[in-house]
């Protein structure tokens, strides 16, 4: 989240009330092709003991405003435990431009003193010759509970993306050891791997339940479909169940980033396990130079079940600091007052984000393994895409920023703005590999350096050249064409600070660009 959007919304305390709206799903991800259409079903539940005589609703906001469309049922009113349904309809016009088109609403009623909050994200995708579209409970990822030895279950919903007929195999490939899962096509079971024969643009509902033994555990199961006619073509969906325990007693689980950096926002989390069916109500309380903001300030546990409540934090000051969470129940008695400690550095590290091609490896890699006294992570895209290990670690490290090396052909424009909603975020990038290695060089390898080692584009030649330039703590250069301007005046300003010497490896050096580098006054050295 960013800092506008910390800021933008005050932090609340709200006390549970008397009646509360729910919804069965808080956030619809559909993927769609230019010009089609398709309908979900939101159910809305008066959780509380009042009755609701009216609900209503903002129009859509966000992109995705003029591609979701809703219609409320008719009711006279909504009685405690009651359900109304929502139509929602998801249409694309044919002249869209591929892209993730984001947006929300929210419904009021009279009663509740918080609107109910839900999310869209409607993902626009080109139609090629195979593609595979794949949700679980119209979202990419769902949660459940369930007591041991009883299934969790949850609805996936697999559609044939691309022009042509096809086979999607549906398999859960990690399934952790004592855990089981069935898949159903209607009533009957079906083994996984499941291939499912379907035409262009057809879907199917399946039923998928998933067993775990131990009690109290809690497990991540992905899903994942495959076009057996490209089986580049996949998608992958994640289950989440926690199998029910015993909770004889009050319990609050604290999660806060072990070291948070200034101006940038990092999340947190805390996990309550009460053995009643409660909504706990949170406030939160820190000093001025930590923003809190929680996703939401009520939390629903139960007998066995644990509830989470999440929330980002943004500090402006170093230092240790104190934050706590103050509990009521929905009848306003307090529960015991919760905290921990967050220590708050400023920090000048970062990370490296790069696609996961030799070239770009070895120039990541270069600076990262050969600069003496610096630990700088490097991340190479698998895929094109960051796997939430790679999240995960940006989040945790004490990171002031990322360097994503590479145009968006290397690091495309949606891994920059998940990076950035993480924290600040730099572009090193030229026209080519050539200019972007001189700009990366001249920017970030500290002066004094007298060699720098140059290669060209032939992967083999330019890891020898990565090895070199390792061994001796030297920039690497590849660049197989001639000088442009920006890598000439960046040669320059590395020779103003030290820079003499440059050590070709290969043959792949353009002989325009070795014959530039002597003019301005480096002595050339062939050592491969």
């Amino acid at each position: 989240m960013k800092l506008i959007s910390l800021l933008a919304i005050p932090l609340l305390l709200v006390a549970v009330s008397a009646a509360e709206l729910t919804a069965d799903i808080d956030r619809f991800e559909v993927e769609l092709h230019p010009g089609e259409l398709t309908e979900r079903t939101l159910t809305l539940t008066n959780s509380g003991d009042e009755p609701i005589f009216g609900i209503a609703t903002i129009p859509v906001a966000g992109k995705a405003k003029e591609l979701v469309t809703m219609e409320i049922s008719e009711f006279e009113v909504l009685g405690p435990e009651e359900d109304v349904e929502v139509d929602i309809n998801f249409s694309t016009p044919p002249e869209i431009s591929p892209g993730t088109y984001p947006g929300f609403v929210y419904f009021f009623d009279e009663v509740s003193s918080l609107p109910l909050r839900v999310e869209f994200e409607v993902e626009v995708i080109a139609q090629e010759s195979y593609g595979v579209s794949l949700s679980i409970d119209d979202s990419r990822s769902s949660t459940a509970t369930a007591d041991p030895d009883e299934p969790a279950e949850f609805e996936i919903y697999v559609r044939n993306a691309g022009r042509f007929k096809d086979v999607i195999s549906i398999d859960t490939p990690r399934l952790p050891p004592l855990w089981t899962a069935t898949l159903f096509d209607g009533t009957e079971a079906m083994e996984m791997p499941y291939n499912l024969t379907l035409s262009s643009g057809v879907s199917r509902v399946l039923g998928l339940e998933i067993v775990g033994e131990r009690a109290g555990e809690l497990r991540a199961i992905e899903i994942e479909a495959t076009s057996l006619s490209d089986t580049s073509k996949n998608a992958t969906v994640t289950a989440e169940i926690e199998v029910n325990q015993e909770i004889r007693q009050y319990e609050a689980i604290i999660d806060l980033p072990t070291v948070m950096v200034t101006n940038r926002t990092h999340a947190g989390s805390i996990r309550i396990k009460l053995n009643v069916d409660e909504r706990i109500s949170i406030q939160v309380v820190a000093p001025q130079e930590v923003l809190v903001m929680p996703q939401s300030q009520v939390i629903s546990v139960g007998e066995g079940r644990s509830g989470i409540g999440e929330f980002t934090l943004l500090a402006t000051k170093p230092g240790k600091y104190r934050v706590e969470f103050i509990l009521h129940d929905s009848y306003q008695i307090p529960l015991p007052a919760e905290g921990a400690e967050v220590l708050v550095v400023d920090s000048v590290r970062f990370a490296i984000v790069t696609g996961d091609g030799l070239l770009y490896r070895a120039l990541a890699l270069s600076y990262a393994e050969g600069v003496a006294n610096e630990t700088v992570p490097v991340i190479t895209l698998r895929g094109g895409e960051l796997s939430e290990e790679d999240i995960q670690m940006l989040e945790e490290l004490p990171l002031a920023k990322v360097i994503i090396l590479g145009d968006e052909a290397v690091v495309s424009a949606e891994v920059e703005e998940r990076i950035l909603d993480m924290m600040p975020a730099e572009r090193m990038a030229g026209s080519d590999i050539c200019e972007t290695s001189w700009l990366f060089a001249s920017a970030f390898w500290p002066e004094g350096a007298e060699a720098v080692v140059i290669a060209g584009t032939d992967e083999l030649e330019a890891f020898a050249a990565y090895e070199e330039a390792k061994k001796i703590k030297a920039p690497l250069v590849i660049c197989g064409s001639p000088l442009s301007e920006e890598s000439a005046s960046a040669l320059g300003e590395m020779m103003g600070s030290g820079l003499s010497r440059a050590l070709i490896w290969g043959g792949g050096v353009d002989p325009a660009a070795a014959e530039s580098l002597r003019e301005a006054g480096l002595t050339i050295e062939e050592v491969g």
